[in-house]
């Protein structure tokens, strides 16, 4: 099953460090990839998606992200709303609607994160709150990571209830009082569209919001774990377009260090095998993501059965998960600083933009510590404590 045309994914590559260096948020190519159906393309086939497996999925979340992190990041939190409420056995009117919508084409954004909302223990009741009004709701809040807003056409919001409940709302883009606001400037990831969400006196209706009965709370564990490896995925891919990005450089170089082996930087032994390792980089962190999605499949499969012993599906899939992230963000660490040694000090040219593939790997792999992963995998091994979760795994 072929994700994107090779002719859209060359335009996307071809692109990514005008984009980068310039800020050019990428809203056509979104709206392309919109069109080829990639937003229902995991959706269930029971509910008229193309039922792609998740081994499948990140496969294609590591090719959008070779030609462009930045693109494939955004339709991160579309995922997660896949498996967290669409992927269910949910009849709720707002999840009916949203498949839908996927279904014609269209995404689904989050608005998740609220800043000096305490996350020890799990955090209290968000600043975000639904205030009843007639039959339904008035929404005010603001949100401070909103990967994917910007581009999507509906948003999944965790609020809360007047008495403290968390709830989710289901709200179109276009709702009055609602405003994605593209102020993220962060060194890396620079076009995800990560801003902040306004929510100033917005009409929610009653059968748009999901109560914590209306979806399996199994489900959402499983979806955090789905946020994480889609993550990795994006970095897996970066580490593909290192290796893509050396070869080239590589294949240009006439030149070569005086005391080199050889005159043309093109064949010195040393520089080829660099690339060499560059390429083994890449092999690695793609094997390394969908071995762990072949777990996550195993556990989407559990949860679709109602297994008596999910819980331990879950455990497998967020430790799969995490040793994923370890593991691969070492390696991608690695590869991106190494492309210098390869390319020489040409390959630090401004217009080249290079620095883009360590800047979106460090501002990727900050999203969650991998000190506390590692730690949490220790403490299970040895002490047998569960993983989180309530996010992050």
């Amino acid at each position: 099953m072929t994700a994107f045309p090779e002719k859209l994914l060359q335009r996307i590559a071809d692109g990514a460090a005008q984009r980068d260096a310039q800020r050019e948020q990428p809203f056509a190519l979104i709206n392309e990839i919109k069109a080829t159906g990639f937003g229902a393309r995991r959706l269930a086939a029971e509910h008229g998606g193309g039922g792609a497996s998740l081994t499948e999925t990140f496969d294609a979340a590591i090719t959008l992200a070779e030609a462009d992190p930045n693109i494939a990041h955004i339709w991160r939190n579309h995922h997660v709303a896949l498996e967290r409420i669409l992927n269910t056995p949910s009849g709720h009117p707002a999840v009916v609607r949203l498949r839908d919508r996927v279904l014609a084409g269209d995404m689904i954004g989050a608005a998740n994160t609220e800043l000096g909302q305490a996350q020890i223990g799990g955090g209290g009741p968000f600043a975000s709150r639904l205030v009843r009004e007639g039959s339904g709701y008035v929404l005010n809040g603001k949100k401070f990571y909103s990967t994917g807003s910007l581009f999507s056409d509906w948003l999944y919001i965790p609020v809360s209830l007047e008495d403290g409940t968390r709830v989710i709302a289901i709200a179109p883009k276009g709702r009055a009082g609602l405003d994605t606001v593209d102020d993220w400037f962060g060194m890396g990831q620079r076009l995800t569209g990560s801003g902040t969400t306004l929510l100033d006196n917005v009409r929610i209706e009653a059968d748009e919001v999901l109560l914590p009965a209306d979806i399996p709370g199994k489900q959402t564990v499983f979806g955090s774990t789905i946020a994480q490896l889609f993550l990795t995925a994006v970095i897996a891919g970066v580490v593909s377009a290192v290796a893509r990005d050396a070869a080239e450089l590589l294949g240009k170089r006439k030149r070569n260090f005086y005391y080199a082996p050889t005159s043309v930087g093109a064949q010195d032994p040393l520089l080829l095998s660099a690339l060499g390792e560059r390429e083994a980089d890449a092999f690695a962190v793609r094997a390394i993501v969908l071995a762990a999605a072949r777990v996550a499949d195993a556990t989407y499969a559990a949860l679709q059965r109602q297994d008596a012993d999910i819980d331990t599906h879950l455990q497998a899939a967020a430790r799969a998960a995490a040793k994923a992230k370890i593991t691969v963000d070492r390696i991608a660490h690695h590869a991106a600083t190494a492309l210098f040694d390869i390319a020489g000090a040409s390959a630090t040219l401004a217009h080249l933009n290079l620095d883009r593939h360590w800047r979106n790997i460090r501002t990727i792999s900050t999203h969650n510590h991998t000190a506390h992963k590692s730690y949490a995998l220790g403490n299970l091994s040895v002490n047998e404590v569960p993983l989180p979760t309530q996010g992050f795994f």
